[in-house]
């Protein structure tokens, strides 16, 4: 797990403002950040070695810390060392932000997937992000009119039921999706293939500017890192990753969005597909979904809304006032038992591995690793490659925020804790 030291000297913005800076380096992607900053520590350190420690003792660090040594990779680290600002500035200039896995607007669902992107840069408003229900509708760049008019009603549909609509700014269903959600002045996501600044595609440049005034646009890639034939799967598994459910509208055989599908089911997410006529190629690829995997059919909008339990039905079902409250960290916290809490308390002030958890709660290995387990069950801990980082309501504020303007206060970590409590009786 990474070793990101919250009781040392660095601050949560510092380790962010690190993390960020790595997270933009070219070869950095997927899981070897979160091993990197486990073998210096904490993502400060990793940039501070990188600028005191030789080239040569730093490939040999990333060798033992199972990073492979990529064309360049340590030359990149080392540039990102000497210039940490420099992405920072391009983010201001841009009007962009950065989001890293254990901050709240970072999409839960994105959190839990095999490969999380290390951050998502944006422009908008971050928190759609975290707004649930996410729901992503996909489908051909090359929509029949039919096709077309069933998107952009499933988009109206959803956003007029106060889900979020997630799609990729392509051509064809996902720019129809996004429309159809603005149309009914709700939110939507866009998520991008190469950075902000060069990868939004030239026939949607103006409703990329529609969504990020009401929603987000996002991509895991730096401002300036244009798109290719590779981005765009990694893309996908973002966009199915951030919603709860995938939508196919209408695709052929070999298209973006069955990836798109059968990602969603790879991360154990529900798809839908609507139907096609048979022979007809548009839809290939929808029929092969509902013939080969646990894709549920779209019989019509109204009954994809009930599938959804977003229909006036579910609703009256459910009335607001009825709704169960939704835990604060502070309220969470307050539910466990003494060594729970503690790791909860530390998690809740940024990520860390086993190890820090260990020495922050001051527990042994085998009690701390216990009450993790608990948190995990709960659904309010999760695990990012060796980085274990707070899920649940543990990422929600009780609307007080700290002294710096940062995440919301919690109460410190107690120590001399029994070392054999590990939880309350849990309902």
């Amino acid at each position: 797990m990474i070793a990101v030291r919250v009781a040392g000297p660095w601050s949560e913005d510092a380790q962010h403002r690190a993390w960020v800076t790595l997270a933009a380096v070219d070869g950095l992607g997927g899981a070897l950040l979160p091993r990197l900053v486990e073998a210096f520590g904490s993502p400060v350190e990793v940039l501070t070695a990188a600028r005191s420690r030789s080239e040569r003792r730093l490939a040999r660090i990333l060798r033992t810390a199972g990073v492979p040594l990529r064309s360049g990779l340590v030359e990149r680290i080392r540039a990102a060392g000497h210039d940490p600002e420099a992405i920072h500035a391009r983010l201001d200039a841009l009007g962009m932000w950065a989001l890293v896995p254990w901050e709240p607007a970072y999409p839960e669902q994105l959190r839990r997937i095999e490969d999380p992107p290390g951050a998502l840069f944006g422009r908008g408003d971050p928190a759609d992000l975290a707004r649930a229900p996410l729901i992503a509708v996909v489908g051909t760049r090359r929509p029949s009119p039919m096709g077309r008019m069933t998107a952009m009603r499933i988009a109206l549909a959803l956003a007029e039921q106060g889900a979020t609509v997630v799609s990729g700014l392509a051509v064809g269903i996902d720019g129809i999706a996004h429309t159809g959600a603005l149309e009914a002045g709700g939110r939507t996501v866009a998520v991008i293939g190469g950075g902000l600044a060069v990868g939004i595609p030239r026939p949607h440049r103006g409703l990329a500017a529609r969504i990020e005034a009401s929603g987000a646009v996002v991509g895991e890639l730096p401002p300036d890192t244009p798109p290719t034939r590779g981005t765009f799967p990694r893309r996908n598994r973002i966009v199915s990753g951030m919603a709860t459910t995938t939508i196919v509208v209408e695709a052929p055989v070999r298209s973006g969005a069955l990836i798109t599908a059968r990602l969603a089911l790879e991360q154990g997410r529900t798809v839908f597909a609507v139907p096609g006529r048979p022979g007809d190629p548009s839809t290939a690829g929808c029929l092969a979904l509902l013939r080969e995997t646990p894709a549920r059919i779209v019989a019509g909008v109204e009954e994809l809304l009930t599938d959804l339990g977003l229909g006036a039905s579910a609703a009256s079902d459910a009335p607001s006032r009825d709704r169960p409250h939704a835990l604060t960290a502070r309220e969470a916290i307050g539910l466990l038992g003494p060594v729970e809490a503690s790791v909860a308390r530390v998690l809740c002030s940024g990520p860390a591995s086993i190890d820090a958890l260990v020495a922050a709660v001051g527990q042994p290995p085998a009690v701390v690793a216990g009450a993790l387990t608990l948190l995990q069950l709960r659904g309010w801990a999760s695990t990012i490659g060796p980085l274990q980082v707070a899920a649940g309501p543990l990422l929600r504020g009780d609307g007080r925020r700290s002294a710096d303007g940062g995440r919301p206060e919690v109460p410190p970590v107690p120590r001399d804790l029994p070392a054999t409590a590990t939880t309350r009786d849990a309902t």
